[in-house]
Order: structure tokens, then C-alpha cells, then sequence
């Protein structure tokens, strides 16, 4: 650590000004040995500090640096980094989130910014990226959804602010470098008549007691296959959501609710309670049967032997039912949306309505569903007239 002229670059003792060059400026520098991983020890030297602490603080900065392996800031490039923050983000972040973040890496990203030196990322490419993504990014060189274009660019972004905190990078590029649509696409869901017509035609159905639970909790698809027997009180007709069938890293395994609010406890009505019940008895004789190879996990929908229902398959066997019933194609997921929409059609409150689909806020709720507030609006505003005429 020494001080020196920017001027002459003669080393400066002390005082502020230099002998021989009254004109420069005397600022701190430093000359440090850095033996990084797998390498030649190399030495470096920077000045041009304004202050002995902060010459200390980029010395051993460089020092860490070098004794983790990780490349000096210039020579990173986002492939390299990103391969690294999603190393280091494995313990703190769900399963499926880390799964779906390197896929996105892998999928999305590196093939067209990966040899892009960090440093030197713009906002301006990151805007190009997914304008390519949304025009040919998806499967087949079809366009890439809003939502999952929107969801590319939050994870950059805080893959990108690590790297701000990190201090490999001054600015985050991807503050800001993506708006998700205000205008939401259509959302398909059935009416009541369309909901009761399939529970009909699907009553003899294995899983009858999971379409009908669908339509009438409004639950996740993989809150309903993480579901168990234990988790359900038919007597008291409530049910708790305590887990959820997710698809991580190591294949399908079992996680935590969504959100905190997603922990919840939802009433059940008599009917559904009934199909609950109705479901649980072929799924005694079924153990009989399986004997011992059944898979004991409690689970209230499963596979004939006990084994856990893979999410995507469940898909698969509601939409070609609905296809045989005649009615609108819609997805599993959309059974929630289904139920969310009769809801609030019929005056429950939202706040109700959040609570029981285990949405983080109410504002997800209404943002969600404003599709049907509009109706409801004009209800409220003829119960309101009513309530004045009367009292006049």
C-alpha cells in the first residue's frame, strides 16, 4: 500500500503534494501477488484511490476474489455468472423455483447472451432478448407466453442485483427491462351449468372426488395431490393444506404450500364431503388388493398401488374427459379459476376468496379476477339504489 503523484508517478511519502510535480494529484495505490485457483500467480496494481480505505477494500476484494476462483469482473462473462448464482442460490430457494430457473438459464439465455461479457451488458439487449423470446422463443420457434418472457426477465434481474451486491457489476441491467402485459389474456373458465354437467357425466370416475374437490376448493393441482387423509377432517368438513406435489430437480417430490398464505384450512361442503367419503372406500379395497407393494403416504389421490399421481397426467385424463363430455377444452388449473369466478359472482367477499385459494394478497385476487368485478359493480350499484328507495 503506498501513495503516489498521478502526475510523475513518483511514490509520495507524505503530504498532499508532490515535489517535483506541484500539479498532480496524490492518491493511494496498491501492488498485491493474487494466486487464483488453477492459475499462475499474477501480480496487479491499481491506483487512483482518494483514500488509504478505500484502496484496502478493492485489495481485498481482488484478494477473495482470486481464492474462490471467481474471474476478475472484465473476464466474467453472464454464462459464467449466471451457471455460478444458480450454484450458490440452490439451499435458499424451493425446489421447483431452482429447477425452473435453470432451465430458463440453459433454455433461454445462454444461447443468446452467454458469451456476452457481464460488464458490458446493456438494458438495451436485454429488452432485444425478449422481444426475440415472445416473436420465436417457446417450443418449435413458436412464441414465448408474456408471462413466462416476464418470468426470464425477473430472474435476471436478481441474478443481476447479486451481482450489483457482489460488486462485480456497478448497475443491474435488468432493473426495469421488462413489463409484463397489462392486458391479461382471456381467462377460460366454465359457468355453473358446465361445472355440474361434468361432475355428472364424471361421477363414476375414479377420480370423481378430485374433479369435484377442484371445482369446489378452488386448490392448486398440486395442492390437491399432495393432499392426505390426515390433512382432511370429514366430520368437521374442512380440509388443511400442509404440502404439494411439485416438480423439482431430483423429479417429482413433495414442498411447502406456494406462499405463506398457501398453509390454509378451507371449508368443505356436504356434497363434497360425501364424494370424499365415496372416494375413500374403492381406495380401501384397492390396498387390499395391493397388499404389499401398496405405497403407504396417506395420500387421498393416488395411483392403484398407493403411488403418487404424476401432476401432468392428471391433466392429461380431465381434459379428455371434458373433451367426451362435450364441453369447452379448459385446463385442470382453470377448474381454480372456475371456482374463484363463481365465487365472487355469487357476493362473496374477496377477501373470502383470497383466503380460501391461498393468494398472498388481495390485490393478486382482484387483479386476477377483475374480469368479473365489473358485473358485480353494477349488483352493488342496484342494492345500493334499492337500499335508498326503501328507506325513502
Amino acid at each position: 500500500m503506498f501513495r503516489r503523484c498521478t502526475g510523475c508517478g513518483r511514490g509520495i511519502v507524505e503530504g498532499r503534494t508532490c515535489p517535483r510535480c506541484p500539479g498532480g494529484r496524490v492518491v493511494w495505490a496498491f501492488q498485491v501477488d493474487l494466486n487464483e485457483s488453477g492459475q499462475m500467480r499474477r501480480q496487479v496494481c491499481r491506483s487512483g484511490f482518494p483514500t488509504k480505505a478505500a484502496a484496502l477494500a478493492d485489495m481485498r476484494d481482488r484478494q477473495d476474489r482470486a481464492a474462490s476462483g471467481v474471474p476478475e469482473p472484465t473476464k466474467l462473462t453472464v454464462g459464467e455468472w449466471l451457471e455460478r448464482w444458480h450454484a450458490s442460490r440452490r439451499a435458499d430457494l424451493r425446489s421447483s423455483t431452482w429447477a425452473s430457473y435453470g432451465l430458463m438459464i440453459r433454455a433461454y439465455v445462454v444461447p443468446a447472451i452467454g458469451a456476452q461479457p457481464l460488464r458490458s451488458l446493456t438494458r438495451v439487449q436485454l429488452r432485444s432478448l425478449y422481444a426475440d423470446l415472445a416473436d420465436h422463443g417457446g417450443r418449435r420457434g413458436r412464441p414465448l407466453s408474456a408471462k413466462s418472457v416476464h418470468n426470464v426477465s425477473l430472474m435476471l434481474s436478481r441474478a443481476f442485483g447479486d451481482a450489483v451486491e457482489d460488486r462485480i457489476i456497478d448497475s443491474n441491467p435488468g432493473a426495469r427491462a421488462h413489463k409484463l402485459p397489462s392486458g391479461r389474456r382471456d381467462m377460460k373458465t366454465w359457468t355453473g351449468s358446465q361445472v355440474h354437467a361434468f361432475l355428472s357425466w364424471t361421477a363414476q370416475d375414479r377420480l370423481a372426488g378430485l374433479w369435484r374437490l377442484a371445482f369446489s376448493s378452488g386448490m392448486r393441482r398440486g395442492e390437491m395431490l399432495g393432499l392426505r387423509w390426515s390433512d382432511l377432517d370429514l366430520d368437521g368438513a374442512t380440509l388443511s393444506v400442509q404440502q404439494t406435489r411439485i416438480r423439482g430437480v431430483e423429479g417429482l417430490t413433495y414442498g411447502a404450500p406456494k406462499t405463506a398464505k398457501g398453509r390454509r384450512r378451507i371449508a368443505l361442503d356436504r356434497t363434497t364431503v360425501a364424494a370424499l367419503r365415496a372416494h375413500r372406500r374403492p381406495q380401501a379395497a384397492e390396498r387390499l388388493l395391493a397388499g404389499s407393494i401398496w405405497n403407504d403416504e396417506d395420500l387421498v389421490f393416488c395411483r392403484e398401488d398407493g403411488q403418487p399421481l404424476d401432476p401432468d397426467s392428471v391433466t392429461g385424463i380431465f381434459e379428455r374427459l371434458s373433451a367426451r363430455a362435450g364441453l369447452p377444452r379448459i385446463r385442470l388449473h382453470d377448474a381454480r379459476h372456475t371456482a374463484a369466478s363463481l365465487l365472487l359472482a355469487a357476493g362473496v367477499h374477496p377477501k373470502v376468496v383470497q383466503e380460501r385459494l391461498g393468494h398472498a394478497t388481495i390485490a393478486t385476487t382482484l387483479d386476477t379476477y377483475s374480469h368479473v368485478l365489473p358485473g358485480l359493480g353494477e349488483d352493488a350499484a342496484e342494492r345500493l339504489a334499492a337500499a335508498i328507495d326503501g328507506a325513502r
